[in-house]
């Protein structure tokens, strides 16, 4: 006789415990569900990414891309990438001062991928990691999941940057590494005293992750330096970065990073049982892009000033919000206290009540409460009417 039986729940790892969707996303999501609820237009300000048809990549970009497809360049490649983008990649970072050798040098899917492969081949049980707040919530999610302790640094405003003294007396013997990003997330401002956070991490043994996705996304006035460059870090250091932001290739998912041989060999074995290679087509999109015209750079960047101009300029006019000019980046981070409200209770009210979408600072850690994060890679118009949304709503409050 044939008899039934339920299947036992699958049992998840203990190491999914803290498992929670992205927080920074949190807006987004809540925004696509009431646009989609409701049918009304949300001015999308929350979401990380370029918006609009003035943001896309490069011709010759789309064209390689385009053309490695036609040729059949959709086989398996080399784990740590193309051999000549490699070489592209180990010139750029030897541009910053970081002298460096293709076998240096590890092609990624993505900027996240290659933090998520070092925090992973580096984070061992019971080690600390000292992570900038606010900072970025992956970075947290991985150092957890390796069985890290998380450790906050708090940044200091009104530029976020970091207290020399109580970064080193964060410091511990089971400290392993810092996380710095410059320009930063979610601020936009650049992490200056890297001579002094250098000699810090030396004399410590610290290893630092430095992560310079905006690396080529900063305005007049302002200079973007890697830690990795300073005498006695290159070896001491993980330096990431992406095509995402600097070449508006979002989409196509391809980063990098660059530390000692040693490391990199490690993090090609993780990336070898994990995601094999990027795809070939990809890379040679992106080899096309860092080989080729950077006019394109050029011009986006300085547009890209003239929109944060423009939105530091209306935010400061608002009565009870403060507004930093960031370095980089295409958020700012503006501070909204003087409103009365949270950060996520002025989010919630800006989406539900005036359908505009950003995030709440404390999505980044508690010292990002008080601020919301505005993203201002879109078209004008879409700027336009969402700081009118915002002024009305600050009006009305």
């Amino acid at each position: 006789m044939a008899t039934s039986a339920t299947n036992p729940a699958l049992r998840l790892s203990s190491r999914t415990s803290h498992f929670v969707l992205p927080k920074q996303w949190a807006s987004m999501r809540k925004a696509e569900a009431l646009e989609k609820e409701t049918g009304k237009r949300v001015i999308h300000f929350e979401k990380g990414d370029f918006q609009g048809e003035e943001f896309r990549p490069a011709p010759h970009i789309m064209e390689a891309c385009a053309k490695a497809v036609t040729d059949g360049h959709v086989r398996y490649v080399p784990g740590p990438g193309l051999p000549e983008l490699r070489d592209a990649i180990a010139e750029e970072a030897t541009k910053r001062g970081r002298p460096t050798k293709r076998e240096e040098v590890l092609v990624t899917m993505g900027a996240k991928h290659a933090l998520t492969q070092s925090l992973l081949t580096i984070v061992d049980q019971g080690d600390e990691v000292i992570f900038p707040n606010p900072g970025y919530p992956p970075d947290e999610f991985w150092i957890t999941y390796a069985g890290g302790s998380v450790v906050y640094a708090p940044l200091v405003e009104p530029d976020f940057g970091f207290d020399l003294d109580s970064l080193e007396s964060l410091i511990t013997p089971r400290t392993k590494m810092l996380i710095i990003n410059s320009p930063q997330r979610p601020n936009g401002m650049t992490v200056g005293q890297l001579d002094e956070i250098a000699e810090i991490c030396i004399r410590h043994n610290v290893t630092v992750l430095t992560d310079e996705i905006f690396s080529h996304m900063v305005y007049d006035g302002s200079e973007h330096k890697t830690i990795a460059a300073v005498p006695g870090m290159a070896d001491r250091s993980i330096l990431v970065d992406t095509f995402s932001k600097t070449y508006v290739m979002t989409g196509f998912r391809i980063g990098w990073c660059v530390s000692g041989k040693e490391q990199i060999t490690a993090m090609d074995i993780f990336q070898q049982n994990s995601v094999t290679n990027v795809p070939a087509f990809v890379q040679l999109a992106a080899l096309a892009a860092i080989t080729g015209p950077q006019d394109h750079v050029i011009e986006r960047t300085k547009r890209l000033q003239a929109k944060r101009d423009k939105v530091v300029s209306a935010l400061n006019a608002m009565d009870g919000i403060e507004c930093p000019s960031p370095d980089g980046s295409f958020y700012v981070f503006p501070d909204i206290r003087g409103t009365g409200m949270t950060a996520q209770q002025f989010t919630d009210y800006l989406v539900e009540q005036y359908q505009v979408g950003v995030v709440a600072g404390s999505a980044f850690g508690d010292r990002g409460e008080g601020h919301v994060r505005l993203t201002y890679a879109c078209p004008d118009d879409v700027l336009d009417e969402g700081l009118d949304r915002i002024a009305k709503a600050v009006a009305n409050l």
